[in-house]
């Protein structure tokens, strides 16, 4: 079977975190299943070397606004013609199953969709966009552009720090997303999302089209749980270049500055912003390997306040033997069992965790022995491999019975 990835950024080469990661599992999956694969990338109109993108984006824009169909901004980013027909003829003319990256690539699938009709696409949206920029909206924040900051002009990026305006982008992007992701599940053979809750709103949205929700392997399973003792520490793992770890990071920060919290606390990660740092918690930036961070001291304090997706380095904690401290939204879409002993209300109830953590060593235990238990069944990589299979497998097949 032939697949050919598009992608909207480079995933080799960057750090082992986030999407790129993800990618890289799916990828892995494909070829293990004997596809061949082959990769096109999708750049933004700001990486094309065409003067003309930005103000013919503009002209898009107006026009879609006039026809009462707004384009998300991201998607006027990725947008551009040439650059769509360049990875359409990329495309082997034998291919068997393409695989989008993102509701990105929605000017690729609408193109594709005019000059390649009978070829079978995969859309994988990773997270549901749309509802995490109306959860960003209720929690009065601005968007987060991660990796898209590089890509974005300098002036628009300016004009985000200002309240009243980003609110504006936010609630244009998230009306405009919801169109969007509908038009991309009308469009595509298959839609694939990493979380089982992401996939249900948009299976209500978009009744009729073919939505799966597969997970994320755990890139290695320790047989055994390490045997955790003191003394001990928390961590936390995220970048704040992406708002919702921004929120945890801010809130963490603050909890053991008010409280006088003298319990160690290491967030790894490459932070962009300066922090005025309490006295027992460090920022010994981006970790090398997770052996480095989970080692039988420590313990991952995760507390989330925007759902959507999966919670990747909660899957990478557990697989490492090692108990991850959250809430309700740490957890969304991850089958932990009912009677985890490591779910919190809310941040001022972790309090007794975070001062004596000692008294809570059985609880770390039998927390680590759950969060294995639950990798194995759920995230075992083999079952994901199989699980990507038979949706490529899938949707070559739904297309080619459409097209008989």
């Amino acid at each position: 079977m032939k697949v050919h990835c598009i992608w909207t950024r480079a995933i080799d080469g960057v750090p082992m975190a986030g999407r790129p990661n993800v990618a890289r599992q799916i990828r892995a999956a494909f070829r293990a299943e004997g596809f061949a694969v082959r990769e096109s990338i999708l750049r933004p109109i700001t990486a094309t070397g065409r003067p003309g993108n930005p103000i013919l984006a503009a002209l898009r824009l107006l026009l879609s606004l006039v026809a009462l169909r707004p384009l998300p901004l991201q998607c006027l980013l990725f947008g551009g013609r040439q650059e769509a027909l360049r990875v359409i003829r990329e495309i082997p003319a034998n291919c068997d199953l393409l695989y989008l990256d993102g509701v990105r690539c929605l000017r690729v699938l609408e193109q594709l969709h005019r000059l390649r009709p009978s070829l079978a696409v995969l859309t994988d949206l990773d997270d549901l966009m749309s509802r995490r920029m109306d959860l960003l909206l209720a929690l009065g924040q601005p968007p987060s552009l991660g990796y898209l900051s590089a890509a974005v002009p300098g002036l628009f990026g300016r004009l985000l720090s200002h309240p009243i305006l980003a609110r504006l982008v936010l609630r244009y992007e998230a009306t405009s997303l919801r169109r969007a992701e509908r038009q991309v599940a009308q469009l595509s053979d298959m839609v694939v999302l990493i979380s089982s809750a992401d996939a249900a709103v948009l299976r209500a949205r978009a009744p009729g089209s073919d939505v799966r929700s597969i997970s994320i392997g755990a890139a290695r399973i320790v047989n055994d749980p390490p045997a955790l003792r003191a003394p001990w520490r928390f961590v936390f793992i995220g970048t704040d270049a992406l708002r919702q770890n921004q929120l945890t990071i801010d809130a963490l920060i603050a909890l053991w500055r008010r409280h006088q919290i003298q319990t160690p606390l290491a967030i790894y990660g490459e932070q962009q912003r300066r922090y005025d740092l309490p006295p027992a918690v460090t920022m010994p930036g981006y970790a090398e390997s997770l052996d480095a961070v989970y080692d039988c001291h420590s313990v991952l304090l995760t507390p989330s306040y925007v759902a959507g997706g999966i919670k990747t380095k909660v899957i990478e904690a557990f697989a490492l033997g090692t108990p991850v401290v959250g809430n309700a939204t740490t957890f969304e879409a991850i089958e932990i069992a009912p009677d985890y002993p490591l779910l919190f209300a809310d941040d001022e109830s972790l309090l007794p965790l975070l001062r004596n953590p000692a008294g809570f060593a059985a609880t770390f235990v039998q927390a680590a022995r759950q969060g294995l238990s639950l990798v194995r069944e759920h995230h075992d990589p083999a079952k994901i491999q199989a699980a990507w299979a038979d949706a490529a497998r899938t949707a070559a097949g739904l297309r080619a019975e459409a097209s008989a």
